[in-house]
């Protein structure tokens, strides 16, 4: 990877995975189109293993509030997903994958601004893990189906069982795109150099937790997350080519 771009994505990771160890979520959804457009040959593997390693601080941080009964149900759901989306991943072309991608932040933005509200039964867990599976595994944004479950829960609570099932479930996406041929030994050796960015930022992030504005953070989120959905569209659709 070219030094210059290597630097680059390692300050998006860092910027992504301090949201997300922040408000439970979001890396995914700020990263995506920026590595889509600097290094699409990472897309999806780098987002997933880098999420794995965070959220395993993050969940290890604030094990004291995790829930197994989140957990079983939304881990059910993500194992069909996943396998859904690995032959998804083996049947497109990499503009629509830009495409994929942006309809997907831009529909977690849309339903974040909404003011929808589910609560976290089993079947409601079920059924968004299966679809956090599909978008997790095919373009490294899993968390807005469950974060909006989460989001009337404790801000320890949404943290912590946030972070223990995205690591759970991204070692299975990665095992999946490594059977699908989208995660090899060669894109390893480049993510690893990225591992710094989840460290910097979840030690950061546990420090100044309770100084962020979680409403100031997240429209902040939302506008940034709608402009590179908008350029991952646009590259997709060859707008600008």
């Amino acid at each position: 990877m070219d030094p210059t771009i290597f630097i680059i994505c390692l300050v998006v990771f860092i910027g992504g995975c301090f949201i997300q160890s922040t408000i439970g979520f979001g890396m995914g959804v700020l990263v995506g189109p920026f590595i889509l457009l600097l290094e699409p040959r990472l897309m999806p593997c780098a987002i997933i293993f880098i999420g794995m390693f965070m959220s395993a601080i993050v969940w290890y941080q604030y094990r004291h509030a995790l829930s197994l009964r989140f957990l079983i149900f939304a881990f059910l759901g993500r194992l069909p997903g996943t396998l859904v989306a690995a032959y998804v991943l083996m049947v497109i072309s990499s503009n629509q994958l830009e495409i994929l991608l942006g309809v997907t932040v831009l529909a977690a933005v849309i339903l974040s601004l909404t003011k929808l509200r589910l609560a976290p039964t089993s079947l409601n867990l079920f059924i968004g893990g299966f679809i956090s599976g599909v978008t997790g595994t095919a373009t490294g944004i899993g968390g807005p189906p469950i974060a909006l479950l989460m989001q009337n829960e404790e801000p320890e609570s949404i943290r912590a069982n946030l972070a223990a099932f995205f690591c759970l479930t991204n070692i299975i996406s990665l095992i999946a795109l490594h059977y699908s041929g989208r995660f090899t030994m060669a894109d390893f050796n480049t993510i690893i150099w990225l591992l710094p960015a989840p460290i910097i930022a979840s030690v950061v992030a546990y420090r100044v937790r309770n100084k962020v504005k979680k409403q100031v953070m997240q429209y902040g989120v939302l506008g940034l997350c709608s402009l590179s959905a908008i350029v991952a569209l646009s590259q997709g659709f060859h707008l600008f080519k």
